[in-house]
């Protein structure tokens, strides 16, 4: 995303993205003025940082005003449900927790999702935590499609005026969240792959990178490289669709023979995929990537057809003393292993040869 550079923040905000401003509102409301726009503008800073930044300037700004003890919660889609992205105040302790159904018409933020407006509690609609005594819940809009609701609840009865005001607040950051949101989308879509969920190869390749520059592991990383067999079969058999499956089964296979905390794995593209695995010695490495290659052979697929892999083992520092020379001498094995019959390991030795492992 490029720059943003501040002016006039409503009008800047309003062009970006063809997306709607928030309403003009009435001369005199204490938080027009310098005031509204130190919150347009700290929300707009934050795009950057993710949406949880830009919802803290809100929570920010919000405190600096309060009269009253206030909880404020950010609600979002998922599936057909509001999920509690983001709490503040001191009764949110089990907030993250909440899940709303996107139809229900006796939850406040639900209610307020589907009217595209803000509402206020009432006694058909309680404030959302049983400490609350006020509240009020605003869809932050982008394109008059709702994308999150903000939750703002007092332990005090607050006038409705005050409410009014905090809606007014909450509309402020709904395009920065916006753009914040789409930020981190396209974000997403540079690191993971979009059909099985793992590390894209340049993701993987810059993070291993890091780590192989980290003395903190020890000294010692493992990399597989892994080739799924006669996957053009698989497609040509029974369809890309079909193949598509067979390679998000793998990709499933593939995080659990990993450790989520300290290892990564990757797609390398098409039917190819990397694990790294940090401070375990070589031979625990080749070990493992056999348990993993048995795992693939016994595993069904659902296709009359079975599926195997070839994974080549290369260690640090000892075959390698950088990340594409690791790799290189990893994917130098996995293809010695797919020669010699496919559906084994082998490693790498010293020089330039392989060894099978079985």
């Amino acid at each position: 995303m490029t720059s943003i550079f501040f002016g006039n923040a409503l009008t800047l905000l309003a062009t970006l993205g063809n997306r709607t401003p928030p309403p003009p509102r009435e001369r005199g409301n204490p938080d027009d003025g310098l005031g509204g726009m130190a919150l347009v503008r700290s929300a707009v800073a934050a795009i950057r940082e993710g949406p949880e930044a830009v919802v803290r300037a809100f929570v920010k700004h919000a405190n600096e005003g309060c009269t009253g003890a206030e909880n404020i919660l950010l609600f979002v889609p998922v599936a057909d449900e509001l999920h509690c992205r983001q709490s503040f105040g001191n009764d949110v302790e089990y907030a993250p927790e909440m899940r709303l159904r996107l139809n229900d018409s006796s939850a406040l933020v639900a209610s307020a999702w589907s009217a595209r407006h803000a509402l206020f509690a009432s006694e058909e609609r309680p404030p959302m935590l049983p400490t609350e005594r006020s509240g009020c819940a605003v869809p932050l809009m982008d394109n008059k499609v709702p994308i999150a609701v903000l939750y703002c609840g007092f332990v005090q009865r607050q006038p409705r005026n005050v409410l009014e005001r905090r809606c007014a607040l909450a509309a402020e950051i709904a395009v920065p969240l916006a753009l914040a949101c789409e930020r981190e989308r396209d974000l997403a879509r540079s690191l993971y792959d979009g059909l099985t969920g793992l590390l894209t190869p340049r993701a993987f390749r810059e993070r291993l990178a890091r780590v192989l520059a980290d003395d903190r592991n020890g000294g010692r990383v493992a990399l597989w490289f892994v080739d799924t067999d006669r996957f053009k079969e698989v497609n040509d058999t029974f369809g890309h669709a079909v193949g598509d499956r067979v390679l998000q089964q793998m990709a499933e296979l593939l995080r659990t023979h990993a450790i989520a905390r300290t290892d990564f794995v990757a797609r390398n593209g098409g039917d190819e995929f990397c694990a790294a695995f940090v401070g375990i010695p070589k031979t625990l490495a080749i070990e493992r990537a056999q348990d993993f290659c048995d795992a693939v052979r016994s595993h069904d697929f659902g296709i009359p057809l079975r599926v195997t892999a070839s994974i080549g083992v290369a260690a640090y520092p000892f075959d390698a003393r950088t990340a594409a020379t690791l790799l290189e001498r990893a994917d130098r094995a996995m293809y010695a292993g797919k020669n010699a019959g496919r559906d084994r390991v082998s490693f790498a030795l010293e020089g330039q040869d392989s060894a099978l492992y079985r």
